[in-house]
């Protein structure tokens, strides 16, 4: 019995020394438009306490987000179905985030092709990485009728169709793909070229954001963010979720602000009157034994109509532990 348990103690050690998670899993969320046996699924791949999905859209953006684990974006016309395990991941925390920066820029919301680059065809990618086994075929399987198909007619009608894709008929507006920026995701809407981050350590903080990875407050004793995001043109905001590394880096305060664009910190913490505030802020774990935890924001719908800028202040109280505010993920919802 000893030598067995020696035996079962080594890879786990060479896990642990190589820097790879040892029980962490690859699982796909299985999506269909009734939440039983259907003909065309959508999928989403959950790893590291979150869920990374892609959709389409207008924006050059990148079209993949993350979303908590098995609850499909409102608005999108999905239903969860079931979770497939793909297998162990491979990679060490940090490859694994790297991985997903890299799939992040090269699935742009424009790239969409129901047929050719869609939401599937990430999962499968990011399979891949993450633990070198791709997503079983039926998921797909859509897709592989529609390439026989667009092989039959030819090019010349496949290109038409492509570009229905993305406009307000087509795939899109029956539901058949998940358009985040209408009910959901306002992503694409945002003016990333102008975005603010204030009292960040990062040189580039507004680009963290932007790929879902942390950002933190100064270690000043200043535990606070300022995210100042202009849209490309005005939404209506319906909530603000947002995701940190850990409790103890999660704000308990939020105030939001709806059109002022020249805030400074001082005016963020109390010295201009927010649009709404929120005194405590409920945090919930995403996933059993993962510390990151999210928190979603209600606003008030008719005081964040025609938004042409939204600023969200988050912080914490003082202490002399050197506290810092981090935010890991932050997604609007609402419609355009």
């Amino acid at each position: 019995m000893g030598a067995s348990q020696g035996a079962e103690s080594k890879p786990q050690q060479a896990a642990a020394q190589s820097g790879k998670p040892l029980q962490d899993t690859v699982k796909l969320n299985v999506y269909s438009p009734t939440g039983g046996q259907h003909a065309v699924y959508h999928s989403g791949v959950e790893v590291l306490g979150a869920e990374y999905v892609f959709g389409g859209g207008d924006s050059s953006f990148s079209g993949v987000t993350a979303q908590r684990p098995r609850i499909p974006p409102p608005g999108s016309g999905w239903v969860f179905y079931q979770t497939v395990d793909i297998g162990p991941l491979q990679l060490a925390r940090d490859a694994a985030h790297r991985a997903l920066t890299e799939l992040r820029s090269e699935f742009a919301a424009s790239s969409y092709n129901l047929v050719s680059r869609n939401c599937n065809h990430f999962a499968d990618a990011l399979c891949n990485r993450l633990c070198g086994h791709g997503i079983p075929g039926w998921v797909n399987r859509l897709a592989g009728v529609g390439s026989a198909v667009q092989s039959a007619v030819g090019a010349t009608q496949g290109s038409a169709g492509q570009r229905s894709e993305g406009g307000a008929g087509g795939p899109a507006a029956a539901g058949l793909v998940a358009r985040f920026t209408t009910g959901g995701d306002l992503g694409s809407e945002v003016d990333w070229n102008n975005v603010g981050v204030l009292n960040s350590g990062l040189e580039d903080a507004t680009g963290a954001l932007r790929t879902g990875e942390e950002v933190a407050s100064l270690s000043d004793g200043s535990p606070e963010l300022l995210i100042i995001i202009p849209f490309i043109s005005p939404v209506k905001l319906k909530a603000v979720q947002i995701e940190a590394p850990s409790r103890a880096r999660a704000a308990v305060k939020a105030r939001l602000f709806a059109n002022q664009r020249d805030l400074d910190m001082d005016d963020a913490a109390g010295g201009v009157a927010s649009t709404q505030e929120v005194t405590s802020i409920d945090w919930n774990e995403i996933q059993q034994g993962h510390s990151m935890v999210s928190a979603s924001i209600e606003v008030n719908f008719l005081k964040f109509q025609n938004l042409g800028c939204l600023a969200v202040y988050l912080a914490s109280e003082e202490d002399e532990d050197g506290r810092m505010v981090s935010i890991q993920n932050l997604r609007l919802v609402g419609r355009v």
